[in-house]
């Protein structure tokens, strides 16, 4: 311990690919220092799956992970015991199209049975998304041959070589693809809007979870998280391109510092502004959960409510605003 400063807590934190808008709130609460100011050492570690993630949570090589909430709802139906102690995505940010060069072959969902379809990996808002709009053309997951694109360069360059036929993937990826027509979109949730007409209701995207017995052992480390997390959140609602380049590193903007802002702007609406999960939000993740595992009943409701703890963003926000 240095001399008249507490140690900081160790805490590792697995995210995706670094250039996922989906975990720009992590990036932020690390590099403006909002962690360090609530104690936390935070380390930074790259999980290529939910599974590897969840893999390393349960074995102790890491204390947090972000990821889709969904999933996390979807692992608590089969039993494995994880949380979400902050939702900081209101909408998932990935959307779903047609690679332009497919067309005119595939005119709609249902004629993509038989093709292939990139996602970023199994069990993430991507590949969610690409289930969801498959099974509402009466497309089975086994009907189709699944692609892993985790990188977003991998991504576009599966397109543009026709590796895919169909991409459900990430931004600043799908942006890229759609603004140099690409990638004709047909399912975005991307607004809070696209994800009403798609899903029937607020869907949340990404949220900051671990292992309930964590959660339950380090209430006070949560509560940190979560606080430092929702002040991310909050500055993220008013960030300027001069704020975003100041505050993202360098690696992260990819080759073009353009898209990545254009895409920044075309999704910030997904960020939630408080990272509390709403009634609404968890009804509709029952009903979406349920569709994909095929299960109904109350053990839907159930899953949602083991999923998730709103204690932890309920004091972060009362905090910050009064700040």
């Amino acid at each position: 311990m240095t001399q008249g400063r507490p140690e900081r807590i160790r805490v590792r934190l697995l995210v995706g690919p670094d250039q996922s808008l989906c975990h720009l709130p992590v990036t932020v609460a690390r590099q403006l220092g909002y962690l360090e100011a609530e104690g936390l050492d935070v380390a930074l570690m790259e999980a290529p799956t939910p599974a590897v993630a969840l893999a390393a949570l349960h074995a102790g090589r890491a204390e947090f992970a972000s990821g889709s909430f969904l999933q996390v709802v979807l692992r608590q139906l089969l039993g494995d015991s994880v949380q979400s102690v902050v939702v900081d995505g209101r909408s998932p940010i990935a959307a779903f199209g047609v690679c332009t060069r497919a067309l005119p072959g595939v005119k709609s969902v249902a004629d993509l049975k038989g093709r292939r379809i990139g996602v970023s990996a199994p069990g993430t808002s991507s590949e969610l998304l690409a289930r969801v709009v498959l099974a509402r053309a009466g497309v089975q997951p086994h009907e189709v041959t699944w692609v892993t694109l985790p990188g977003l360069r991998e991504a576009v360059l599966a397109v543009r070589t026709g590796r895919v036929d169909a991409l459900s993937h990430i931004d600043p990826g799908v942006t890229q693809l759609e603004q140099r027509g690409e990638l004709r979109l047909i399912a975005d949730p991307r607004t809070v809007k696209g994800a009403r007409d798609l899903f029937g209701g607020p869907l949340p995207g990404t949220c900051l979870y671990a292992a309930s017995g964590y959660v339950e052992r380090h209430r006070e480390v949560c509560q940190a998280v979560a606080h430092a997390m929702v002040r991310a959140l909050r500055w993220l609602q008013t960030a300027q391109p001069q704020d975003l380049i100041a505050a993202v590193p360098d690696p992260q903007f990819t080759e073009d510092r353009a898209l990545y802002l254009a895409s920044f702007y075309k999704v910030r609406e997904c960020y939630s502004v408080d990272g509390v999960l709403s009634s609404d939000a968890g009804r509709t993740t029952s009903t979406v959960a349920g569709a994909l595992a095929e299960s109904s009943g109350a053990g839907l409701d159930a899953a949602v409510e083991r999923g998730h703890t709103n204690e932890f963003a309920l004091k972060a926000k009362a905090r910050w605003l009064k700040a």
